[in-house]
């Protein structure tokens, strides 16, 4: 575990994210250019980037329960921490539900939700570069409002892709695959927004 001089939050949070925005653009390659021959590798590829991000959260934790004067209220930084966690975890659970779903064909649809989700966890990525400075709370405002009009309009796409969905497909089974795969898009990019009001809180009570 680093020192106390050495630990900064703040970097740990922007390696998160790091993470998360490696995690989603990988997830966007893999849908793209989607092959069922090479579905297990891109899971292992992904739930590496996973477990990689769950190392940096463990040790947060971990270290957040020994420090006496953390730089901002213990709780706020717990909720920092599984609210990220929680982008990463939803990323890796769009996979998992593609290969227990059996999915042998992606949807091109589905881009469009996938390229939203990218966006917003860059958005959210450059909310927590800005967040190390957490008295600059213009910069910071100016993100947490990217990230919630990318929210709305991943849900303007999700609800569209849904009734696209509902119209036009005629396989019951595929029809649930399916909605179950862009609910799961959907909730991660409700993390997202998640992540964005916490912050927001943040940086109202250290003001």
């Amino acid at each position: 575990m680093k020192n106390k001089e050495n630990y900064n939050y703040f970097d740990e949070f922007i390696s998160l994210t790091d993470y998360i925005v490696e995690s989603a653009n990988t997830l966007k390659d893999i849908m793209e250019n989607f092959n069922i021959e090479k579905l297990d590798t891109d899971i292992v590829e992904v739930h590496k980037l996973e477990h990689e991000a769950d190392n940096i959260v463990h040790k947060m934790r971990n270290y957040l329960i020994k420090d006496f004067l953390p730089p901002i209220d213990r709780e706020d930084i717990s909720l920092i921490i599984n609210k990220l966690d929680n982008i990463e975890d939803g990323i890796d659970e769009v996979l998992i539900n593609v290969k227990i779903l059996d999915i042998t064909e992606v949807k091109k649809e589905v881009i469009e939700l996938i390229d939203i989700l990218v966006k917003s966890c860059l958005a959210v990525k450059e909310m927590f570069t800005n967040f190390k400075d957490i008295k600059n709370t213009d910069l910071i405002k100016e993100k947490v409002i990217q990230v919630n009009k990318l929210e709305e309009l991943g849900d303007r796409a999700y609800e569209k892709l849904i009734s696209i969905l509902y119209r036009d497909e005629k396989d019951p089974i595929n029809l649930v695959k399916w909605t179950n795969i862009y609910n799961c898009l959907e909730n991660t990019m409700d993390s997202c927004e998640e992540i964005s009001s916490c912050i927001e809180d943040v940086i109202i009570k250290n003001s």
